[in-house]
């Protein structure tokens, strides 16, 4: 399975699994190794924000460094733009926390694009609970 989605994403296997790794980190996905193994999604779709995938994949999602960090620039206390990038980056991060994974399936079949049988029923079956029973 992960093998034809780098293929069908045209990425390498390598790439791909550094990708579902820091998704892991960050609680997203999980992984189950035997026979139906693979990797899950840790919660519902419905509760899987853009946002959290964004950050989880890119890290602080800063336009500039400066945002991010205002130590890096002796200017930035007195900084007009800086503040402007700010406003930008949490503009942001306001349409990317409101967007969710299943919303992104709804657009998805909406402009009539047909989903894969695997990713449907990864997206549209309930999340197992974890062994601890979260």
């Amino acid at each position: 399975m992960m093998q034809a989605i780098a293929d069908s994403q045209a990425v390498s296997r390598k790439y791909l699994d550094s990708i579902f790794a820091s998704l892991k980190t960050a609680g997203l996905v999980r992984s189950r190794r035997g026979v139906g193994g693979g990797h899950l999604l840790a919660k519902e779709p419905t509760q899987i924000r853009l946002g959290e995938v964004m950050r989880a994949l890119e890290g602080p999602l800063s336009l500039v460094d400066c945002v991010g960090d205002a130590q890096l620039c002796s200017r930035s206390h007195r900084c007009v733009t800086r503040d402007v990038w700010q406003e930008v980056g949490d503009a942001i991060e306001k349409v990317l926390d409101h967007i969710t994974l299943a919303d992104l399936v709804a657009k998805h079949r909406a402009k009539g694009i047909r989903v894969a049988q695997e990713e449907a029923c990864a997206l549209d079956a309930p999340v197992p609970a974890a062994p601890d029973g979260r």
